[in-house]
Parts: C-alpha cells; sequence; structure tokens
C-alpha cells in the first residue's frame, strides 16, 4: 500500500479542514442535530429500560423519558434560544457563522475557469461543495491566481476572535444540560412516585461533579492555555490547539476530579447532612479521601471528547457546535439520574 507523502498529508489536511468550514455545512448539521439527538436518546432510553429488571420496568421508563427529555430540551434551548410567540426569551449560545457575500462577489471577477465560477456560485446559493471540489478551488487558486488565500473568501475562516468569551459561552452550554438533567431526574422521581427527596443529594453532587470535572475546569485550563498564546501572539491554529489541550489535561484531568470531590465533599454534602451529627472536619479531613466521594472511570475519561471538542470549537472549528450538545448530554443524564459509581437512582 502506498504512503503517501507528509506534505501530501497536510495538504489533504488542510483542504478537509477548510471543507468543514463552509457555512451551509455547519448550518445543516445545525438543523439535523435535534432529531438527531432526539433519537439517540430515545434509543439509549428504549435500551436502558428494557434491560431493566421487568418488575422495575415502568419507573425505569418513567425516569429514563423524564431525564432525557429534560436533557434533549435543555441542551437545545441553550444552543438554539427559545422563543414563545415570536417573543425571544433566550438567545442561543451558539452562533452560526456568515458567508462572505462581498468575498464571494469579489472572488468572481478574478479571472476563473468556468468550472471554478460554478463551484463559487454553489457557494452563493448555499451549497455544500465536496472535498474534491473544495480541493480543486484552492489548487486553483494557488497554481493559477498565484493567491492561496482567497480560499478564505469563498470559505470564511473561522478563528474564535474572542477564545474567552467563547469558552464562557461554552461552560454556560454545559450547565444548561446538567440542571436541566437534575430537573428531569426530580420530576422522573415524582411521576414514579419515588422519594425524591432522598435522591435528590446524589443529582446535586453528580451535576457538581460532571459540570466541574468534565466541563468548568477543562475550559478553565484551555482559557489558560489561550493566555498564553495569546501573550505570545501566537495565530496557528495547530499550536493554540495544542496550547488550550495541554490547559485542559493540565487543570481538568489532573486536578479536576480532586476539584470537584473537594467541592463535593465539603460544600455540598454538609448542605445535606444533619449537622447535628456531623463534628467538624479538621483541616486534613478535608482533603483526605477525596475519591471516595466519587472516583474516576473510564467513561469520565472518554467524557472529555466534549472538551476536546470546545477547544476545536474556539481554534476555529465551528462545525463542532451543533454537536456540543449531544457530548454534554452524557453529563446532564448522569446527574439526572444521580449516578455515584453505580449506585443511581
Amino acid at each position: 500500500m502506498p504512503v503517501l507523502p507528509v506534505n501530501s498529508l497536510k495538504n489533504n489536511a488542510k483542504i478537509f479542514g477548510k471543507y468543514l468550514d463552509q457555512t451551509a455545512l455547519v448550518e445543516k448539521l445545525y438543523n439535523v442535530m435535534p432529531p438527531i439527538l432526539t433519537g439517540a436518546a430515545a434509543g439509549y432510553g428504549i435500551y436502558d429500560t428494557i434491560k431493566t429488571p421487568a418488575c422495575d420496568r415502568k419507573k425505569k421508563a418513567i425516569k429514563n423519558a423524564s431525564v432525557l427529555g429534560f436533557t434533549v430540551a435543555s441542551a437545545l434551548i441553550a444552543t438554539r434560544g427559545l422563543k414563545i410567540r415570536g417573543k425571544q426569551i433566550f438567545e442561543g449560545i451558539i452562533e452560526l457563522p456568515e458567508k462572505d457575500i462581498e468575498g464571494l462577489k469579489e472572488t468572481l471577477l478574478k479571472p476563473l475557469s468556468e468550472k471554478s465560477k460554478i463551484l463559487v456560485n454553489k457557494v452563493r446559493n448555499d451549497k455544500i461543495l465536496s472535498f474534491k471540489e473544495v480541493k480543486a478551488l484552492m489548487t486553483e487558486f494557488k497554481e493559477k491566481l498565484k493567491d492561496e488565500k482567497l480560499i478564505s473568501k469563498v470559505i470564511p475562516d473561522a478563528q474564535s476572535e474572542a477564545p474567552f468569551a467563547d469558552l464562557l459561552k461554552l461552560s454556560w452550554l454545559g450547565l444548561i444540560p446538567v440542571l436541566g438533567g437534575i430537573a428531569g431526574g426530580v420530576a422522573g422521581d415524582k411521576l414514579a412516585k419515588d422519594d425524591w427527596k432522598k435522591h435528590f443529594p446524589d443529582k446535586i453532587k453528580e451535576g457538581t461533579y460532571q459540570y466541574l470535572n468534565n466541563i468548568a475546569l477543562c475550559n478553565v485550563g484551555a482559557g489558560m492555555g489561550a493566555l498564553v498564546m495569546n501573550a505570545f501572539n501566537v495565530k496557528s491554529k495547530t499550536a493554540r490547539f495544542c496550547a488550550m489541550m495541554a490547559g485542559v489535561l493540565g487543570v481538568g484531568l489532573a486536578a479536576g476530579n480532586a476539584i470537584a470531590n473537594f467541592v463535593g465533599k465539603n460544600v455540598i454534602n454538609p448542605l445535606f447532612d444533619d449537622k447535628k451529627t456531623k463534628p467538624k472536619k479538621s483541616f486534613k479531613e478535608m482533603f483526605s479521601h477525596l475519591n471516595s466521594e466519587r472516583h474516576p472511570e473510564a467513561l469520565d475519561v472518554s467524557l472529555h471528547l466534549d472538551d476536546v471538542a470546545s477547544v476545536g470549537f474556539v481554534s476555529g472549528l465551528k462545525w463542532i457546535g451543533p454537536v456540543l450538545p449531544m457530548l454534554y448530554s452524557v453529563s446532564a443524564y448522569r446527574a439526572g439520574i444521580g449516578y455515584r459509581n453505580g449506585k443511581n437512582s
């Protein structure tokens, strides 16, 4: 099997990245996400209910329907906003990129081949170009017009102008589904006629763990990486991505679990404990046995895929934006069922 030269692989990766930058492609992904997310949630809910013992199946179905319903609804509202009778109640967090109308007009004034003019007009008419078509355009711009950057007028670069603002938005985006999952969990317990007050502390603790460990603290780490890149005026998408991922690994993976468990053990637990029977903890006890509260597991590590996606989004991969609610929904579901390493509601 022939091995492609490094330059060829690098060039194809660049073309593929530009292919994914297309505003029409991002918009299509944005539009198909609601049915995909809803279908995935329904499928998992049915699977999880069927594998439950028959005697508990009805309760499980009610709880799953409530948690997943609230999770999906809150994730979509966070992304797309909420309108009631034409009035905007809540602005969506994810903004769709816009095509460069003036740039497209300017490109058509260049001495392009007829084939390239057809491709540029396809973009003007909100059509998605194939990988081969993007490659053909980029090749002509580079070899015939000696202007490789002209492709950015046809398919605008999606570089984030405000990485910290985007990371803050993504933190809010992650929080809303987690809160939705908890609300769905409480509603499910009530509908299933379970003692919701008994299960509520676990939902709050798991929600706190999921949000801090798997979402917010990783965004803090990514922000620190972006700060370093800004200090050295580094513009390379690859370099910025690597620096922000280093921040995610340092703050999110290395410290996130300990910080989330510390908050759960020393802040959340006392809110629900009987203070009359619980002696005040020493400073040493506050930091001891943190993993006994909620130890990390394989799925927790895999959930950091959303951090890779978040960093990619802030680095300029705007097609990731519509996918983020699906990734955050896993944390939201676990919060809703009060998952505590196998002991759920």
